[in-house]
Parts: C-alpha cells; sequence; structure tokens
C-alpha cells in the first residue's frame, strides 16, 4: 500500500501493480460481503509483501551505493502516504458529521486521531477484532494496516543500517526476525489473542519475507519454466485464501502462510506467463490507484450503511466501486503524483509544515469530536432523544455493580431487604443486559439474588476446555458462593451462537457441540438442587437497532425511504435457535432440574419477532437488549419467583414444577 515501485531502483515493474490491483480487489470484494470471497482480508497480507519487497530494493541498494538518507527516506515515505491519507480522514469527517448518530460519530473522533498519527492499530486491537459485526460502524478500521505499515518503516531501516555497519549479512538479520515474527503469529493464533491481528510484531514476518526476496538472488536463478510454475503456485496461494479462509480463522498464524508465500512467488516470477498477464494495461492502471482506492472504499461502505444502504446492496457495491475510483483518479493526478513528483510543496520544509498542520487540525477534530459524544445537537431532538435513551438505560446492572472491574466479582440484585439469597443469575454479557431487570421482577416477590455475569464467558466456565482465566474465576467463585447460600433458583442466560455453531453442516459443528454439552453437563449436575432456569437466545436481526432511527431520519434526509422496522418470521427464529433447543431439550433429560423458557412468548408477537417496541429499540445494539427490551424478557421468570417466594431462603431443594 505504501511503497512506489519506480523509487526502489529495481525498474517499474507493471506486473507488480497488477498485483496490487488483485490485492486491493479481493479486499473490497470482502468487505462488499460477496459470499464467495470469504477470505478477501488477506489481501492486505498481499500488500505487505509487496511493501517489504520494494522498501527493501530502495534501502538496501542506496545502502550499498553510499547514498542512504533517513531523512530523504521518511520524505519519500510522507510524500506518498500522507496525501491521499489526510485528504480520505477530513473528507470521512464531513461525511461523517452528516450521517453518523452520536455514539458512531464519537467513536470515530478517538479512532481519528489515532489514525493521523498512524497508530490506529493500537486502538483497533483493544476492540471487538477486525471481524466483529461492529467493525461496520468504524469508518477507520482499514486504516490498522497502514500503521502496522508506518511502524514498519521506523523499524526496518534501522535493521538494515545495523546490519550494515557491523558487517552482519542483512538476510540473516531479517530472517532471524522473520522466524521470530512469524513464530508469534502462529501463538498467537493457537491462542486465539485478537491483537495478534493488529501489531507490528506479528506482522513483521509478512513485510520481512517481501525483504528476503528483495536480498536473495532468487530471480537470477529462474528459467523460464519456473518462472511459469512460480507464477502459477503464487497466484494459486492467493487465490486459495481468498475463496477457502473465512472470518472464523485463527488469522494471521500459520493461515496467512498460503496468501504471503503466493505474493512473494509473484514477485520473484517477474517474466512469467502469469505475471505478464499481471502487467497489463488494465491491471497496472488500477494498481496505481490502489492506495488511494483502499483508502476510500470502507469509509464509503460504513456511511453507505449508516443511512441503510448495506454492502451486499446491489446499488451499494456499484456506488462505493464508482465513487472509490474515481475518487482515487482524480486526487492521483490532482495532489499524489504533483506532491510525489515535488510540483506542489516541493521543498522539504513546505512538505512537513503542511502535514504537521494538516495532521494537527485532525488531531483536533478527533478530540472534539469524542469530547463534544459526537455533537448530538446535528440530530433532531427526537432522534437523539430515543438513542440517548436506549443506551443510557442499558446494562443498568453496572451502576449496581460499582466493583465490575474486578474479577472476580459479585453484585446483589433483586430486593435488599430480604434475608439470604434466593436465587444467582450468571452468564455473559446478555446476562448484563437484563440481570438489573430480572432483578426488578425479583424484588416485586421480595427476593434478593447475586449477579455473576461476565462479559465473553460461556454459560458455565470449565478449566477443562480452556476457558479464559477470568471466566474461571467468576465460575469458581459462583461455586463457592453456592455452597454458602444454597439458592433455590439459578438463572442461566447466555448468546449460545458464540459457543455453539448454530448449522449442524458446519465442520467445527461436532466439536463445539460436545465441549458445550459437556461443560453444561458437569454445571446442571453440580447445581443439582437447585432449579435451572436457561433459554435460547434472544432474536437478532445483523443490525444496530439503536442506531434505526437516526438511520431512517437519514434516508429521509437524503431522498430514501425509511428502511423497514427489522423483523424475523418466528419460524426463521425457530430455525436459527433449532441445535440449541435440541440441546436444551437432551439436558432436560438427564437433569430434571432444567426448565427451559422462551423468549419469543414476549419478543415475538404474533407470530413475528420484532426489534422495536412503538418507537422504542428492544436492543441497544446488534445483540443485547436495551432496557425496554430487558424489561419484556425479565417477566420470563415471573412464574420461577412466585414458586420460590413460597420457600424459605437459602433452602434448595426439589424444584418447581415445569410450566
Amino acid at each position: 500500500m505504501g511503497a512506489v515501485v519506480s523509487e526502489t531502483g529495481v525498474g517499474y515493474r507493471a506486473d507488480i501493480d497488477g498485483l496490487r490491483a488483485l490485492a486491493v480487489a479481493i479486499v473490497i470484494l470482502f468487505h462488499l460481503d460477496v459470499g464467495w470471497l470469504p477470505g478477501g482480508f488477506v489481501g492486505v497480507d498481499v500488500f505487505f509483501v509487496i511493501s517489504g519487497f520494494l522498501i527493501t530494493s530502495l534501502i538496501t541498494r542506496r545502502i550499498d551505493a553510499g547514498s542512504f538518507s533517513l531523512i530523504d527516506f521518511y520524505e519519500r515515505r510522507f510524500r506518498r502516504i500522507y496525501p491521499n491519507l489526510v485528504i480520505v480522514l477530513a473528507a470521512t469527517v464531513v461525511l461523517g458529521w452528516l450521517s453518523l448518530i452520536m455514539q458512531t460519530y464519537q467513536t470515530f473522533g478517538r479512532t481519528l486521531v489515532w489514525a493521523a498519527l498512524s497508530a490506529s492499530n493500537f486502538v483497533f486491537m483493544g476492540g471487538g477484532g477486525y471481524f466483529d459485526p461492529g467493525s461496520i460502524n468504524k469508518p477507520l478500521l482499514h486504516t490498522w494496516s497502514l500503521g502496522v505499515e508506518e511502524q514498519f518503516y521506523l523499524v526496518f531501516p534501522w535493521l538494515l543500517m545495523l546490519a550494515a555497519r557491523r558487517g552482519y549479512r542483512p538476510s540473516w538479520l531479517i530472517a532471524g526476525t522473520v522466524v521470530l515474527s512469524l513464530a508469534l503469529s502462529i501463538a498467537g493464533g493457537i491462542a486465539n489473542w485478537a491483537p495478534s491481528y493488529f501489531l507490528l510484531p506479528t506482522r513483521f514476518w509478512e513485510l520481512g519475507i517481501g525483504g528476503l526476496i528483495a536480498i536473495l538472488p532468487l530471480q537470477d536463478r529462474l528459467r523460464s519454466t519456473g518462472r511459469a510454475v512460480l507464477g502459477v503456485a503464487g497466484l494459486a496461494g492467493v487465490v486459495w485464501a481468498s475463496l477457502f479462509l473465512n472470518e472464523s480463522a485463527s488469522f494471521p498464524g500459520y493461515l496467512a502462510l498460503p496468501p504471503v508465500l503466493g505474493a512473494a512467488a509473484l514477485v520473484v516470477a517477474n517474466g512469467g506467463p502469469v505475471n505478464r498477464l499481471m502487467a497489463l494495461a488494465p491491471f497496472a492502471s488500477v494498481g496505481r490507484l490502489s492506495y488511494a482506492l483502499y483508502l476510500w472504499h470502507w469509509p464509503l461502505i460504513v456511511i453507505a450503511a449508516s443511512v441503510g444502504l448495506p454492502p451486499q446492496d446491489p446499488t451499494t457495491r456499484v456506488l462505493v466501486v464508482g465513487l472509490s475510483l474515481v475518487l482515487s483518479f482524480v486526487g492521483y493526478h490532482l495532489w499524489e503524483m504533483p506532491i510525489r513528483r515535488r510540483q506542489f510543496l516541493s521543498s522539504r520544509r513546505a512538505l512537513f509544515a503542511a502535514l504537521t498542520t494538516c495532521v494537527l487540525l485532525l488531531v483536533g477534530m478527533g478530540i472534539s469530536i469524542y469530547t463534544a459524544k459526537g455533537f448530538p445537537h446535528r440530530l433532531p431532538k427526537e432522534i437523539s432523544d430515543i438513542y440517548l435513551t436506549t443506551k443510557n438505560g442499558s446494562r443498568l446492572i453496572f451502576r449496581q455493580c460499582l466493583s465490575h472491574t474486578k474479577v472476580p466479582y459479585t453484585c446483589p440484585v433483586g430486593s435488599q431487604e430480604a434475608q439470604g439469597v434466593s436465587f444467582f443469575i450468571i452468564g455473559d454479557s446478555h446476562s448484563e443486559a437484563t440481570a438489573a431487570e430480572i432483578g426488578e421482577v425479583a424484588a416485586q416477590y421480595g427476593l434478593r439474588g447475586l449477579f455473576f455475569g461476565q462479559n465473553g464467558c460461556r454459560l458455565f466456565a470449565d478449566p477443562v476446555t480452556g476457558e479464559t482465566t477470568q471466566c474461571i474465576a467468576e465460575h469458581e467463585l459462583a461455586m463457592q458462593s453456592f455452597g454458602k447460600y444454597h439458592p433455590a433458583l439459578i438463572i442461566a442466560i447466555t448468546r449460545w451462537p458464540d459457543y455453539l455453531a448454530d448449522n449442524p453442516a458446519d465442520p467445527e459443528f461436532p466439536t463445539r457441540y460436545s465441549s458445550m454439552y459437556d461443560t453444561f453437563d458437569k454445571s446442571l449436575s453440580f447445581y443439582a438442587a437447585s432449579t435451572v432456569v436457561t433459554a435460547p437466545s434472544v432474536p437478532t436481526y445483523g443490525v444496530n437497532i439503536a442506531e434505526f432511527a437516526g438511520r431512517a431520519w437519514f434516508r429521509e434526509r437524503i431522498g430514501l425511504d425509511a428502511p423497514p422496522v427489522p423483523t424475523m418470521p418466528l419460524a426463521e427464529y425457530r430455525r436459527r435457535q433449532a441445535s440449541v433447543q435440541g440441546l436444551l431439550e437432551t439436558e432436560q433429560l438427564n437433569h430434571p432440574n432444567l426448565r427451559i423458557t422462551d423468549p419469543a412468548t414476549v419478543l415475538c408477537p404474533n407470530d413475528t419477532c420484532t426489534s422495536m417496541a412503538g418507537n422504542m429499540p428492544l436492543y441497544y445494539d446488534t445483540n443485547h437488549l436495551s432496557h425496554t427490551g430487558a424489561q419484556l424478557y425479565a417477566s420470563l421468570f415471573r412464574p420461577y419467583f412466585a414458586e420460590v417466594a413460597g420457600r424459605p431462603a437459602g433452602l434448595a431443594s426439589s424444584p418447581p414444577s415445569s410450566r
């Protein structure tokens, strides 16, 4: 994405621009959610290899000639990277003002600061991950790769200069670093450590492999047959990864080897038939625009989604691709090439002064947007009131559990005047979203309980299955507390699809089903003296429901029809929950203390599941119930509280009869 072919001293290679075109095409198609390219995110890995090759070629040749200058190197990087980046960031500020709701725009302000400073990979690694459904609300998510690449530029020249000064062979130094980085990347993949996706130490090996093929004389040893075979194999590696990897893969790790080695093979196979094909003018022309295309396409997708034009919509795809091409072409001729050729901002001082000013302005804008909470006055009061009420009234349990940041922890819910503890609430973030409201219902029956929910933890943690330390600690505290209080009722709430593949055809289904079944089975046995009540997951609609009112207003503002309220036929909800329902019913046969309640009875009136109650969202994001939704959900537990209310607290005995 960042390097310039003509600057490397290796001569212009149109086939590398063609390879860039392939890389940016598969990334854009992946982001436009075409179903047949689930691994299109590997286009970024192809870019990394290209950048490593070109940058290493540039630096080593100038070091060998005794003409390498760090300040000159960084000036060239700034001229290449920042003009387009500054324009795209500024344009996204304006587009976001016009189309993003408060919370999304506020979060954008925070990421704007980091993106302007070439460090957005650090802020995104603390979120839900690159493949999180909430990614569609992050206009600058794609800039994580620029952060990695620019941090590579800060480190790599020093590595090569160290090799030159100490008389080391740079190939050995780079190879050693590549091996270490690859090991870290594989370890991160095995551990499913999400931040490894965003960090230079676990990505360095991809750029480093590009560096190695720049130093080693591999191309000189290849005959025409070898170039042909290598080109085909390299293209196959990239295409295979694009077609067969998917969001569930532990990436990068060893799974990044096919696209990385494939890209490296294509670079080495210079002059082969595949490379001659990629060097054709249409591909090379798109490749020259690839950096700008990469920058423009994702903010346009997010802005389109914010007004109700999802990536899957053919109209969205045509608009995004068309606008990206036009903006990239115009920018290439109006500011990118003039600045790179020193026709504009010709002096180093003028360049650095202009870029410093622009970066400071963008950082200031980001801070202002964030501190002003997304400037809610941009929206009509009725729209902002609905959204703010939904947000502020959700996850009320956090206001009751001031020690929530400590793990493990517990929190009292229900009636605080009651003697003893009659019930527990256990689960993941879906239990956090509903615990306070369930406690309100319990209080009406004079019952007091304890909440043990923990974000990201399966229903019952089990050390045997490798659950996280926090989840294990929380569950162990619940088990210890059970021995102390002997509650008559355990309410277990979870988002089952996070831990149980919902499609029996999924290759991972048997393993995940068995793991969840065993864990749940052990826990039901442990809590055998209490009634355990659980339910299938609540219906979800694939969109942020809290943003719906704002999205409808934005669509009407630009002359589009308001989108329909997200709904789902009850039969479809039953189909999606079939594997969960089957697991629960099987467990119920073995454990008479298990009771199954049904969210559809309150969230799917008239055989249709709905996401809104009047003008109030039932969810505060894509899958967590808002206060309004949680109040409906909490009513499911009234029959169980009514039965427990007639028994003394702390006497877990025979379970109440099934509903």
